[in-house]
Formats: structure tokens, C-alpha cells, sequence
């Protein structure tokens, strides 16, 4: 065997992924990046936020994985696959925290959340987990930033304060966990971020998909507080009963009620947990207009990935393509402090249009010849 051959074969081991035991947890890296993982998890075991983390890992048996294609996300962790990913190119600095966080995401998880999330949960409600989880998980990140910072380790809390200011700035008030959990509601481009990524891409993506006709479950807040770290905010229920808890943007409200609509023409219940979810304001909020402004490009990006042969689906896309520049108008005067009325009409006579053409999409005449050309191939 010559050397380059020798030298590739040796390159190649390096890039496969081996599993290791580290701290109880079963990690699979290449032996590359081992220790990269052995520095990240003997930051964690120093300080007691990082050490329960890393408790939670073992006793959940989570499997730890480094990807590549991940970009700017950070990490995730999968309860379908009991798996914590993380974003090696983001740096030690910010893993720290980030790996804190998932791992407390492992635990809402095993802590009532799974058995939440199997219920048919109205918008309102799903809405409420998904926040009050997020906000759970960066209230424990940045209780381990400031406890890596008490011991001379900086370089974390500056990280999380680098992406997360309007949370910092809560928390550094008055240095209680309740206002840091409060304080990411007041983060516009957090809360837009996953409004996007949760509710209007997924929406659109599901939008001719088999429906769930079970009846929707409305939840209170005294639902999630055993997975939510309720025990450590002030206020807990009545906090995320106020608009600042349950606001969103006029697109994500729109687009969740046109993906009823579609839902309730072919068999789904009608979610009423809408009429009762309040509208982020934009006058005054130069934070809150330009993720409005964003949310509607990535809405249009989104619809635009959509690409229904059924020309009765391609009629109703071009119908939410319409809703969707008439909601753009209705932003635009509210932020003046007007109101377009023009497209507050086109708004409601498209969604009428939208209703009526899902109605004669799924007919029962037309569902029953469907089914018969598919059992006719």
C-alpha cells in the first residue's frame, strides 16, 4: 500500500462516526471531534445547571450528535428519535448554552410534554406550549451563562447576550429567572423567528394534507406548568394569559385560519381558539414592523414552494397569494395609523373564495372519483 493510500485510509477512519460514552451519555462523533465534546461536556460538569444537563442526558438516554448542515440553527433536540443534534460550527462559546437548552427541551419532554402534544391542541394552546417551552429552555441557558460567569467563564453569557439581548436586558434588572422568562415574549425577532418556523411554514406546507378530524383540546395555562418551570416565574398562569404572551402577527393568524378553513371543507372542526388570539401591534414598534416585513417575504417564499398539479389547488394558492398582499396593505396603514379598507375587503372575500373552492375540492363526488382512479392504476 503506498503512503497517499495509507494517508486516505487513515483520513477516512477519522470522518466515521464511532459512539462514545462521556459523563453516562452516549455521544456519536468521529474521533476528530471527540475532543471537541470531551472540552464541551467538562464545561457543562463545572458548574451545577451544566452538571443536571447532563444528568437529564444519561437518564433519558439521549443520543448526542454533531451535524454540519445545520448553519446558523444552533441545535435541536428530536423526541421522535430521542436525539440531541448540535451545530459543530457555531463554536464552543455558544454551544455551551445551547446544549443546556436542548437538554432542558429533553426534559420538558419527559416531564409531560409528549403526552401534551399527542392531543389535538387548538391553536391557542399550541401557541402557548411552544412558547412557554422555548422561554423555559433560554431561562435555564442563562441561569448556566451566569453561573460559567461567577466562575471567571465569560465568554458564554457574552455569546447568549450577543443573540438574545432583549432577554438579558430583562433579566439584568432585577437578576430574577421570572423576568428572564418573561423576558423572551419581549424578543420581536425570536417570537416572529418561530412563529415562521412553527405555525405559517408548516401551515402552508400542510395545507391540502389528510386533516385531523378529531375536536380540537383547549388548554390553560395550570395544563403545562409541570414542564414549563412554572415553580420559577411569578405570575405563571395569569403572565401567559396576557397579550404580550399571546399576541402574533396578522399574517400568522391569517394563514393559520385560511389552513382551518381548507381543513374544515373536508371533515376538520373549526378552531375557534383564533377569535381569541390577539394581533401584534406595529405602530410605534419599529422592531415588531420589520419582522412583519420579513415574515411576509418568507410567507411568499414559502407558498411559492408549493406546487399542486390539481388545478383547483393552484386556484386556491393564488387566492392565499392575494390574501397575503392584502395583509402586506393592511401592515403598511397600521403602521401609519390608518386603515386600508380596500384590502381589509380583499382579505375577507378571498378567504370566502378559499372556503368555497376547498368545499368543491373535497366534495364527496370528487374525494369518491379520486379514490376510484387511484384503485383503477
Amino acid at each position: 500500500m503506498s503512503l497517499r493510500e495509507i494517508f486516505e485510509q487513515t483520513a477516512s477512519e477519522q470522518e466515521k462516526v464511532k459512539q462514545y460514552d462521556l459523563y453516562g451519555v452516549q455521544v456519536n462523533v468521529t474521533p476528530g471531534e471527540k475532543e471537541f465534546v470531551e472540552n464541551l461536556f467538562n464545561s457543562l460538569a463545572s458548574i451545577p445547571t451544566g452538571r443536571q444537563a447532563l444528568e437529564d442526558m444519561k437518564k433519558y438516554k439521549v443520543g448526542f450528535y454533531l451535524e454540519t448542515a445545520l448553519g446558523s440553527s444552533g441545535g435541536y433536540f428530536s423526541p421522535s428519535q430521542n436525539r440531541i443534534v448540535m451545530a459543530k460550527s457555531l463554536g464552543m462559546d455558544f454551544m455551551e448554552s445551547a446544549l443546556v437548552h436542548e437538554a432542558r427541551h429533553l426534559l420538558q419532554n419527559n416531564s409531560g410534554r409528549a403526552e401534551i402534544e399527542e392531543q389535538h391542541l387548538d391553536y391557542a394552546s399550541r401557541l402557548m406550549v411552544n412558547r412557554a417551552t422555548e422561554a423555559d429552555a433560554q431561562t435555564q441557558a442563562i441561569k448556566a451563562c451566569k453561573e460559567w460567569e461567577a466562575r471567571g467563564h465569560d465568554a458564554p453569557m457574552k455569546r447568549f447576550e450577543k443573540h438574545y439581548k432583549p432577554l438579558v436586558d430583562c433579566f439584568e434588572k432585577t437578576g430574577n429567572l421570572s423576568d428572564a422568562f418573561k423576558g423572551w415574549y419581549h424578543d420581536e425577532k425570536i417570537c416572529a423567528s418561530y412563529e415562521r418556523g412553527y405555525d405559517v411554514e408548516p401551515a402552508i406546507f400542510k395545507l391540502f394534507y389528510e386533516t385531523d378530524s378529531r375536536p380540537f383540546v383547549s388548554l390553560k395555562p395550570e395544563d403545562i406548568a409541570h414542564f414549563c418551570g412554572a415553580e420559577r416565574v411569578e405570575n405563571f398562569a395569569s403572565f401567559l394569559n396576557t397579550p404580550q404572551a399571546r399576541q402574533v402577527h396578522l399574517a400568522t393568524k391569517e394563514i393559520i385560519d385560511i389552513t382551518n378553513l381548507v381543513a374544515t371543507s373536508h371533515g376538520a372542526s373549526r378552531d375557534t381558539s383564533l377569535n381569541n388570539v390577539p394581533l401584534r401591534e406595529l405602530k410605534g414598534n419599529a422592531a415588531a414592523q420589520m419582522y412583519a416585513t420579513k415574515n411576509i417575504e418568507e410567507t411568499r417564499k414559502a407558498l411559492s414552494q408549493c406546487r399542486p398539479i390539481d388545478p383547483r389547488k393552484k386556484d386556491i394558492l393564488k387566492s392565499v397569494s392575494r390574501a397575503i398582499d392584502a395583509i402586506e396593505k393592511i401592515n403598511a396603514a397600521e403602521i401609519k395609523g390608518t386603515h386600508d379598507q380596500d384590502a381589509e375587503k380583499t382579505l375577507k372575500n378571498e378567504k370566502k373564495l378559499i372556503l368555497a373552492q376547498s368545499k368543491r375540492l373535497y366534495q364527496p363526488a370528487t374525494v369518491k372519483k379520486i379514490l376510484d382512479n387511484k384503485r383503477s392504476r
